[in-house]
């Protein structure tokens, strides 16, 4: 087995560059997951509140619907008195005076009528609106504990894999020379993850697309020095190079 430091200087940038983008993604993945496993919870204690809020509306609701209908029914009762009264008067001037109020109570029973059924028709919206949450809240319910196995048993795999990938970039950088290292590393936190990219066919940078002047070019093509891209500062290497190489 060849010594990695007995590689080209490039070469050995070019094979740690592949393992921290490696490192990378299983990162981003291991965050991706713990993301979606507490936007699952957080939907769940979302639908719970609302369940909550639903509740007391609703009891509300049907406290109103119940004052309005014993309102209305004592309106009724109040008709039908005045009904027996009617047509118990002996006299014109009575039967005028018990017909005009038993017309203004038949007014208003329509009007606490019509107030009854609103309130009985906003209950009815939300318990329509409650069950709908609850299954909402069911169905989440139920996807949630499956998930959180999911993601648990995904994170000690990423995190098994991360510490085999750590441990082999460690291997790689301590061969490397400290002051490329270093200049790597400075590169590689402030872009991103992207600290090299190669030099096209048309002489300028992969990731920028500014040009490289002839000499740069061919010191990058010799792998005699490292040249830093102009426009975006990454580490330039030839084309035809792979971290497989």
């Amino acid at each position: 087995m060849s010594d990695p430091s007995q590689e080209p200087l490039l070469q050995q940038l070019l094979r740690l560059h592949a393992i921290d983008q490696q490192i990378a993604a299983l990162e981003r993945e291991l965050k991706q997951s713990q993301e979606d496993l507490f936007s699952a919870m957080d939907g769940v204690a979302g639908l719970k509140e609302e369940l909550e809020r639903l509740d007391g509306e609703l009891l509300r609701a049907r406290t109103d619907a119940r004052t309005a209908e014993h309102t209305a029914d004592a309106k009724r009762d109040q008709l039908e008195r005045l009904r027996a009264r009617v047509n118990q008067v002996k006299t014109e001037k009575q039967y005028g005076a018990a017909t005009l109020e038993f017309d203004l109570v038949r007014q208003e029973i329509r009007k606490l009528e019509d107030k009854e059924l609103e309130k009985l028709q906003a209950v009815e919206d939300l318990e329509v609106r409650r069950k709908a949450v609850q299954e909402e809240l069911d169905a989440a319910d139920a996807e949630v504990e499956p998930l959180g196995e999911k993601v648990g048993k995904r994170r000690v795999e990423l995190e098994q894999e991360l510490a085999i990938k750590r441990d082999r970039r460690h291997n790689r950088a301590i061969r490397l020379d400290r002051n490329v290292l270093g200049l790597y590393d400075r590169i590689r936190s402030g872009r991103a993850e992207v600290a090299l990219a190669p030099l096209t066919g048309e002489g300028v940078c992969g990731y920028c697309f500014t040009s490289v002047t002839i000499q740069q070019e061919m010191q990058i093509k010799g792998m005699s020095t490292i040249v830093c891209c102009e426009g975006c500062g990454v580490i330039l290497f030839p084309e035809d190079m792979s971290p497989t190489r």
